[in-house]
């Protein structure tokens, strides 16, 4: 597993370093994430506060808001993440040019597509990991939403 690992990333770099690096970015944005649990369990505490004291005429007007209300951009930290993994890709390109230029070494190898792998392999499933993550919990919040907000609370849209 080791040397599978350091065949994707240029020789010198750890590649466990950076994959250190990436789940502490994967860490961060979920827990960014996770504002959105705090907001809606406080908007959907204070309806149903609201639903039990008011009067029945009065509880009919309340409507909880909408999903994306409470998501604002609670999957930002995955895109971001995602968005910096060109980045990584260009300093393992420029990483061949430092020190004693293996450049000239993976420019003479017969696999003429390794220095592309060593590059670009990481950083681009990186991205997609992230990507991926990100939705997910952008569907694991949806289902708390749909699952956890009362049916006389939901918007009319989402019985469609």
């Amino acid at each position: 597993m080791k040397r599978r690992l350091e065949a994707l990333v240029p020789v010198g770099l750890d590649p466990h370093t950076e994959l250190r690096w990436f789940a502490i970015g994967m860490g961060v944005s979920a827990l960014y994430s996770i504002k959105f649990l705090f907001s809606f369990f406080s908007v959907r505490g204070e309806l149903l506060y609201q639903l039990k004291h008011l009067p029945l005429q009065d509880t009919q007007l309340l409507e909880m808001p909408h999903f994306w209300f409470f998501l604002d951009r609670a999957y930002l930290g995955f895109l971001l993440l995602a968005l910096c993994m060109p980045a990584v890709a260009l300093f393992h390109y420029l990483y061949h040019y430092q020190g004693s230029r293996s450049i000239y070494l993976m420019r003479r190898l017969p696999d003429r597509w390794e220095l592309l792998r060593r590059c670009i392999a990481l950083p681009l499933c990186g991205a997609l990991a992230a990507l991926l993550t990100g939705l997910l919990i952008t569907l694991l919040w949806a289902g708390i939403y749909l699952l956890a907000t009362p049916r006389e609370l939901l918007s009319p849209l989402w019985y469609l």
